[in-house]
Formats: structure tokens, C-alpha cells, sequence
């Protein structure tokens, strides 16, 4: 739990000298990042996604998330929250050490981009942009991470399974999840799992492909209409 007590004054000076200084970086400077005064969170994760907090009431999900561990800075974003409680996030796994540093992002550092694979496709393993989409996307901006992608498609295959993707980055399979073939796709929009971001393949620079894999055919590789949402947070 978060301590709630103080003891000495001098510890209720500094705290309320750090809160001050958050509060003018919010509604003044506003930075790109706004380092969060550690008396605001509990340094130890609830979970590899959820981090308790003190206060919410200054923060909305959609909102990026830059943590530090053990001298290593991993980016993520926020996606749920609970009042006064908790934040969930969408990225690499938070893990069981704690964190020395949090900070918060302009919500303007979100990039979203949408892919859109027409037609039939899931019925063998493939790089969908190029081989079923006749296309391809190169990565045009500053350094970012890539730190959730959803999906869903317009019909289902008619056969018992569906296809499964994952999304490349410079040719690296980004998801850990089901052994690192991503999600496996439906009518309904499908989140890549909360924790399951590669730390050694999300980071995408000026000139990487993107591409979207499909990891696992569908039983008769005739689902239709694949769409896919990313989620990247700059840099």
C-alpha cells in the first residue's frame, strides 16, 4: 500500500515542493514528458500491467506512459483506470521490481494507424500488406514504440478456427502472445494482451517496414476483410 503518514515536517515540505512542481509543469510548461512525484504511485506494480495510484483525477486512458526499471525506460499507454486507485496499461510487461521513475506524455504523442487487408485471407502463413494487399508501409516519423494493436475482420472463417495475426516491425514479430503468433481474430475487435509487447522489437525508427502477419491460418482461409489498429507512442 502507499504510505499515507509523514515523519517530519520536513518530509511534508518536500512533498507538497514536488507536487507544486508537477502541478506548474501541467498547466504551464507542459512538457512532452511530466515526471510523476513518486509520492503520487507506488513504486512496486499491482501486476505487469496495473500500477496503484494516488490520485487519477488529472489523468484520462489514451494518455502515454513512460516507466523506468533497473536504468531501462519502456514506454506503454494507458487504458483503464480505477478513481484514486489504479492505472491499467497496454505495453511490455511492468514486471515485480520497482519503478524508479514515471512519467506522463502529451496525449498528442499517440499515433494511430489503421491497415486494411480487403477481401479473403488467413488461408496460409503470410506477410498480408505485400502478398494479399498488393502494398507496403514504411515507418516516416521519429523514433516510437509500438505498444498496442487490435483487430477484427468483417466474417469469420466458416471453418472451425480462425486466422491469427501479429504485427512486424523491420521484419521482428512485435507480440508474445500464444507464442508469439499475436491474436487470433473474430468479428469483434481483439486486443493484442496487456503485457505481451516485445521489449527487444517495439521500437520503430525512421524506415522500418511495417507489415501485418498472419501467423496462423484459418481452417478454410476464407475469412474476409481483415482491418488492424496500432498504436505507437512516440519517442
Amino acid at each position: 500500500m502507499i504510505r499515507t503518514g509523514v515523519n517530519s515536517l520536513q518530509e511534508v515540505r518536500q512533498a507538497l515542493q514536488n507536487v507544486g512542481r508537477y502541478l506548474q509543469q501541467a498547466h504551464n510548461t507542459y512538457p512532452r514528458w511530466r515526471v510523476v512525484p513518486a509520492e503520487m504511485y507506488a513504486a512496486v506494480p499491482v501486476s505487469t500491467s496495473v500500477i496503484e495510484m494516488r490520485d487519477t483525477s488529472w489523468m484520462t486512458t489514451g494518455l502515454p506512459i513512460r516507466f523506468t526499471v533497473g536504468g531501462v525506460t519502456y514506454y506503454a499507454i494507458i487504458i483503464t483506470l480505477s478513481a484514486n486507485a489504479s492505472i491499467a496499461l497496454r505495453g511490455p510487461s511492468l514486471g515485480a521490481a520497482a519503478l524508479t521513475k514515471l512519467e506522463v506524455g502529451r496525449p498528442e504523442m499517440i499515433v494511430q494507424h489503421d491497415f486494411f487487408v480487403a477481401g479473403a485471407y488467413g488461408d496460409g502463413v503470410a506477410d498480408l500488406l505485400g502478398t494479399d494487399a498488393h502494398t507496403a508501409y514504411q515507418w516516416g516519423r521519429s523514433t516510437a514504440y509500438l505498444v498496442m494493436f487490435s483487430a477484427h475482420h468483417n466474417a469469420n472463417d466458416t471453418g472451425a478456427a480462425q486466422p491469427k495475426v501479429n504485427i512486424k516491425v523491420d521484419g521482428a514479430l512485435v507480440s508474445t502472445n500464444d507464442s508469439n503468433k499475436g491474436v487470433q481474430v473474430t468479428t469483434g475487435w481483439v486486443h493484442n494482451p496487456a503485457a505481451e509487447v516485445s521489449t527487444a522489437n517495439y521500437q520503430t525508427v525512421r524506415g522500418d517496414a511495417i507489415e501485418v502477419c498472419c501467423t496462423q491460418a484459418g481452417t478454410n482461409g476464407n475469412a474476409t476483410d481483415l482491418t488492424v489498429r496500432c498504436l505507437w507512442v512516440l519517442e
